[in-house]
């Protein structure tokens, strides 16, 4: 997905070139034509000034955030041991009708206490467990938030990018209070327009850049990983990747490496000094861009990477790779397009580990020549398709597999509304949010082209999901993100509000 109202010239339904909407139009076009984790702490301030409605609950020590980040935590697993709502017939608790009507990018943050935050374009709000807004911080009026923020250590770490330069500045803002306690600019480097994360862990933040080293057409996305402290966000290294890595979310497995997968299937672990310990999977130097999907971390050593092989290509592959060695350990050929980043989870306490695969067809912008649109929907049977394939995180065999409703236009729901101008014309998001697996088994989607988010459960175990272990909640709005949980809630935000809060 790419942020804030750019515009479109007449693009063919085949991208030839990568610049930045180039990229953009391969994740929207192609796909269909052919752990360590931050811990709460008192967030003790004083002498600083900031208006907020009430204070938040002050957070006790060594209690873990429920949703630290995108993916929910370090591992980007999407995953949770606890269980929330999966029933959604009797609505919601409680509704944020974002009466500004601004996009909102990525999955709301839930610290120990079910504290809410939720990030826009321009404005990060923290919201009590029962719908009260605490405070709202706001970007500079010639900045915004493209990259999903993260919780650690009584702190909220934001990215916000200049809009003429993309040049990022970080903030580490109190998570109880919303004060700024330093900020820092990086001027030397860019980052681009898609929906990335920060990722905080070790006292280390680490975050996505551009550095455009293929050559001046594959300049979105991220080639370079950016290490800073935690502590005053001084720069600590950067690694070059020969790899474009789109929506950059990375995993650790708690020891302070870093693993992450370019869209082209390029796997790649790094330490925390920024030196590459191994890279896996293939390369494809002529095709830098070729999907929006990524990989995600397993309990059990073993990390997936999600990918195409190249902008054109219907082979879609999973792939899983040994954490240690980044040895492969299984592939798999996939029936539809990867568009988006795999979850890892077991089905239960006591049930099977699964990787929950996303696929999907992409959406075309609100710019598309209508015969375009037209044309795309013919080459998609008259409707754009969605699914989640559920398979064995050891051997990758097919469990089940479920289909969400067709969805008969080109463009996403909510896309054609009245949007906050400053927030962007187009929200451009993938087919569909990354899926989310909780501790009962039940696993979510959030659909990007009709904004249904669903709970499914094979609660019989016949591999089949019938309609009654589905519960659809239908907002009308396309998802960019997942659901966010908490032990016995829910937080679903589409990319244009409102954002709704299930509590049991």
């Amino acid at each position: 997905a790419l942020q804030h109202g750019s515009t479109l010239n007449k693009t063919p339904p085949y991208p030839c070139t990568f610049d930045l909407m180039s990229h953009i139009m391969s994740c929207f076009f192609v796909a269909s034509m052919t752990v360590a984790i931050g811990i709460s702490c008192d967030d003790s301030e004083s002498g600083a000034q900031v208006s907020f409605l009430q204070h938040g609950k002050s957070l006790a020590q060594g209690r873990a955030y429920h949703w630290s980040s995108r993916g929910g935590n370090p591992a980007t697993s999407s995953s949770v041991f606890f269980v929330a709502p999966s029933n959604f017939s009797g609505g919601p608790s409680w509704v944020w009708q974002n009466e500004f009507k601004e996009q909102v990018r990525h999955s709301p943050l839930i610290d120990a206490d079910k504290n809410i935050f939720v990030s826009t374009t321009t404005r990060l709000r923290k919201f009590t467990p029962n719908g009260d807004i605490v405070w709202t911080w706001h970007a500079a009026p010639n900045a915004i938030v493209s990259a999903a923020p993260a919780l650690y250590n009584g702190r909220i770490y934001v990215v916000s990018v200049d809009k003429a330069t993309r040049v990022p500045t970080v903030f580490s803002i109190g998570m109880q209070s919303g004060i700024v306690h330093w900020n820092r600019t990086y001027e030397h480097i860019e980052q681009g327009g898609d929906a990335e994360s920060v990722k905080v862990f070790n006292n280390t933040i680490i975050f996505g850049a551009m550095t455009n080293k293929f050559d001046d057409e594959h300049s979105g996305g991220t080639d370079t990983v950016i290490a800073a402290s935690a502590a005053d966000g001084t720069m600590l290294w950067q690694y070059a990747a020969d790899a474009i890595m789109w929506n950059f979310s990375p995993s650790t497995p708690g020891d302070g490496s870093i693993l992450f997968s370019g869209s082209c299937g390029a796997v790649f672990r790094i330490s925390l000094e920024g030196e590459l310990i191994w890279k896996a999977g293939p390369s494809n130097p002529r095709h830098p861009m070729c999907t929006c999907a990524g990989g995600a971390l397993g309990p059990n050593g073993m990390f997936y990477s999600l990918y195409s092989d190249s902008a054109t290509s219907n082979n879609n592959t999973l792939a899983a790779y040994s954490v240690t060695d980044g040895a492969l350990l299984w592939s798999k050929q996939l029936p539809y397009h990867a568009m988006q980043y795999p979850a890892v989870g077991h089905l239960g306490a006591q049930g099977p580990l699964v990787v929950a695969v996303p696929l999907g067809d992409s959406l075309m912008p609100t710019t598309a020549d209508p015969i375009l649109q037209a044309e795309r929907l013919a080459l998609a049977g008259g409707a754009l398709r969605n699914m989640v394939l559920v398979v064995d995180a050891a051997t990758g065999e097919t469990m089940w597999q479920s289909e969400d409703r067709p969805w008969p236009h080109a463009v996403a729901a909510g896309e054609l509304d009245e949007h906050n101008v400053t927030d962007g014309s187009m929200c451009l998001p993938d087919p569909q949010g990354v899926p989310v697996i909780s501790g009962d088994g039940t696993i979510y989607t959030s659909s990007s082209h009709h904004g249904d988010l669903r709970a499914l459960r094979d609660a019989d175990g016949d591999g089949i999901i019938s309609q009654w272990e589905i519960s659809v909640f239908k907002t009308g709005k396309c998802f960019l993100n997942s659901p966010s949980l908490a032990p016995g809630m829910l937080v679903a935000a589409p990319c244009w509000g409102p954002m709704y809060v299930f509590k049991e």
